[in-house]
């Protein structure tokens, strides 16, 4: 996957993820190509069958029991809305006492239009064919489970969250749980069968009956096609990904055992790293040997409530961050990647929009880059009642200066007026050994009024003892306010206000800018052509304005207008084109490492582009660029995210970026590349090698990480891990540097069993 790239907001408060946005419209597009939404017309509860079967998964739902199985009913959705299917599509569910059984037959008039690409666990691209399920296992309108297969057999599983609302945020793509699936394929058919434990889904059970939520896609690249069950009208953006929208199925007679599973791992490895010596004059080589044991264990104390113990917590096995390069007066942000802290996120979101959250996860473990270790902790997750909690303790070790910590938070949420509405509150602690804390609470509402219409408020307040200031509550807390409607046809608006006090300091929270208010209302309308000869399946236009204050005085620091066109047409090519204007006052120098920005009042235009290439092909790229003036200066960047798939077995994706930024009136200007090169081996999909190698000019180095995996099932994992930072301009600092900055070997294996 690729990851995070900034560039300057087009549609939200400060800075916009590009390659993160990316990625989301990467696996929207494997999902659903962008698919609108609305509301079911006409769906009957789909009551599903309890079966006694022996079943065996050999990939071909040829048993007799799939015979007296209902078929589920498909329609079209892209590239025209209950257009005719021009293949068949034949799945059917049912379940036992331990399993829920899902087999597909999945016809082609054409087997060369069958793609069967990638055989990694997770593995993802939009140039394969996919069969999948959104499972709302609580049927809240709100949740789902994701599980997806393509013709190779690869298990593709995720969470969505708060109905999808967000395509950046509102899908954890690390959530991994048990269940396998099997895949065939001849010339004339692919076949599928899905084996998932009643013991993996969480639910509730209420009169010896379950109710769920599903949604089933089939996409195939080669047509740009996407079968849907249900029929849901193209009226919204993201419509298979909402659990709001989804029809509902009966499991009369389900229950689950609740087993513990229980996950030893052992750690074995060597690291080196080069560091300074006290008196600063030349580096040494530090040496590290690791054998170490750890703990997981996971048990479901009800079907709705799940416990998961952590000891000697480690994450060797995460993949390296992106670089990236700041060209914004604001933090940059990375996402989580920890699977641990990635597991039902979902319930610990308190976001005030984007990466600004009132707990943000990577404040545990991590320290100025540098990782701290976690001796262990809790998590449970899951419902009581008519709420749904999450709590979270960890204590982390000591380093340096920072001392021994103890990570807290409890989030509370419950239903309220309608089933897409709750009332919620969150509480964080960060205590450490030094007497040194920092507390927060906050509480939110989401409401949805009528239609599309969604109105949201979270209020948060943090204390801590290192500022006892005299100042008032609200200088001490942030407040969001937020009215959306969220349509992809006619008008849609989102209307944004955000206000942070001078004192406001969420302790394990992520702040882009402290001390702001802001205000921020789009307006968008969008067309969805209904003839079927038109070349475009939607596009709109939109309009955003930002306006950001300084709380301390009032005084204006952004104004920013992005006017902008985006489409799709119905061979799957999307972008968007966008011109952007900006006032920004800046009282102390921008420091952009290269050059500076002096304190002044500026104002400048630049336009944007992005383009996404169709599926269904061996070579796809995602394409931005954005040039024009920059404070006093002029800037031009460009990203390309091309992705080559050259076999079932070989995949290679890459990134790169320039940025060009020139001062001519003070004589400062500099050009920074970054690339990514990531080649992918599946040997099987129980066997891969993947690496990824990254070079920024701006720190000149490589960063190279290289994985070897072994997955022979869920929960049995055997991992190689190679990580190096080499220096490239060794003669750039004095003493000189080394040309090794560090480097780590690590193997790790983890075993599951069950009780």
């Amino acid at each position: 996957m690729q990851k995070k790239l900034y560039f300057e907001s087009h549609y939200y408060i400060f800075e916009y993820n590009q390659a993160n946005f990316m990625n989301s419209r990467l696996l929207i597009s494997i999902l659903a190509l962008m698919l609108a939404a609305g509301k079911i017309c006409g769906q009957d509860r789909f009551i599903v069958s309890k079966i006694t079967a022996d079943i065996n998964l050999d990939g071909v739902p040829d048993e007799d029991v799939w015979k007296g199985i209902k078929p589920f009913e498909f329609i079209m959705q892209t590239p025209v809305y209950l257009g005719e299917m021009t293949e068949k599509t034949d799945v059917r569910m049912f379940f036992t006492d331990d399993y829920v059984f899902v087999g597909s037959k999945l016809f082609y008039n054409d087997i060369d239009n069958l793609s069967a690409v990638g055989k990694q666990r997770d593995f993802q691209s939009i140039s394969c064919d996919w069969l999948g399920l959104f499972l709302d296992t609580y049927h809240d309108r709100e949740n789902s489970m994701v599980f997806f297969t393509n013709p190779n057999g690869v298990r593709w599983d995720a969470t969505v969250k708060n109905d999808f609302a967000d395509e950046e945020q509102d899908m954890n793509l690390s959530w991994n749980t048990f269940w396998d699936v099997e895949c065939r394929y001849d010339d004339m058919c692919w076949y599928s069968e899905f084996k998932i434990p009643i013991s993996s889904l969480r639910f509730q059970e209420v009169n010896d009956t379950v109710k769920m939520g599903l949604t089933i896609m089939r996409f195939i690249p080669k047509k740009n096609e996407t079968y849907l069950y249900p029929d849901i009208k193209p009226d919204q953006l993201n419509a298979a990904m909402k659990p709001s929208l989804s029809a509902s199925i009966i499991f009369p007679g389900m229950s689950s055992d609740k087993p513990v599973y229980i996950t030893p791992y052992l750690l074995a490895g060597y690291s080196m790293t080069n560091e300074l010596n006290e008196d600063e004059t030349a580096y040494q080589c530090v040496r590290d040997y690791k054998l170490e044991p750890g703990l997981d264990i996971k048990y479901g104390i009800t079907n709705n409530l799940t416990l998961d113990l952590t000891v000697n917590t480690d994450f060797a096995q995460v993949e390296a961050d992106d670089q990236q390069i700041n060209l914004t007066r604001y933090s940059l942000f990375f996402p989580e990647k920890r699977v641990f802290f990635q597991e039902k996120s979902d319930i610990f979101d308190f976001s005030t929009v984007k990466g600004n959250n009132l707990f943000y996860s990577r404040r545990i473990g991590l320290y100025e880059g540098n990782v701290v270790r976690i001796y262990g902790g809790a998590r449970l997750t899951g419902k009581v009642g008519n709420w749904d909690m999450g709590f979270i303790d960890m204590q982390t070790a000591s380093m340096d200066d920072l001392p021994s910590e103890n990570y807290g938070v409890l989030r509370l949420k419950r239903r309220i007026i309608n089933e897409n509405s709750y009332l919620g509150t969150m509480i964080t602690s960060r205590l450490g050994t030094d007497g040194r804390y920092n507390l927060a609470y906050g509480l939110d509402a989401f409401i949805r009024l009528f239609g599309n219409d969604y109105f949201t408020t979270r209020w948060a307040q943090t204390f801590e003892n290192e500022n006892k200031t005299e100042n008032s509550i609200v200088d001490h807390s942030r407040i969001m306010v937020r009215w959306e409607r969220r349509t992809h046809k006619r008008l849609a608006y989102d209307l944004l206000f955000v206000r942070s006090g001078m004192d406001y300091n969420p302790g394990i929270g992520f702040e882009m800018i402290d001390s702001y208010r802001a205000f921020r209302p789009t307006i968008k309308y969008g067309w969805l052509p209904e003839n079927d000869n038109s070349v475009l399946r939607r596009h709109g236009l939109s309009q955003t304005v930002l306006f950001l204050n300084s709380t301390a005085d009032g005084d204006l620091m952004t104004i920013r207008s992005i006017s902008g066109w985006e489409f799709e047409t119905r061979k799957g090519l999307s972008g968007t084109i966008s011109a952007i204007w900006s006032r920004e006052e800046v009282r102390d120098t921008i420091d952009f490492t290269q050059a500076q920005v002096p304190p002044g009042s500026y104002k400048f235009l630049a336009c944007s582009l992005m383009l996404v290439t169709p599926a269904g092909r061996k070579v796809q790229s995602i394409v931005t660029a954005e040039a024009g003036q920059f404070y006093d200066g002029i800037k031009l960047s460009l990203i390309l995210m091309p992705q080559i798939n050259l076999s079932s077995s070989f995949n290679l994706s890459g990134t790169y970026r320039f940025d060009h930024v020139n001062f001519n009136d003070r004589d400062q200007s500099f050009s920074n590349h970054i690339i990514g090169i990531k080649p992918l081996m599946m040997l099987s999909t129980k066997f891969s090698v993947s690496s990824f190698i990254q070079y920024n000019t701006a720190i000149d180095a490589f960063i190279i990480n290289g994985r070897l995996r072994y997955n022979p099932r869920e929960g049995n994992d055997f991992y190689i891990v190679y990580n190096e930072g080499l220096n490239t301009n060794l003669y750039r600092e004095t003493p000189s540097l080394p040309a090794s900055e560090s480097r780590t070997i690590m193997l790790k294996y983890t075993y599951t069993f069950s009780l």
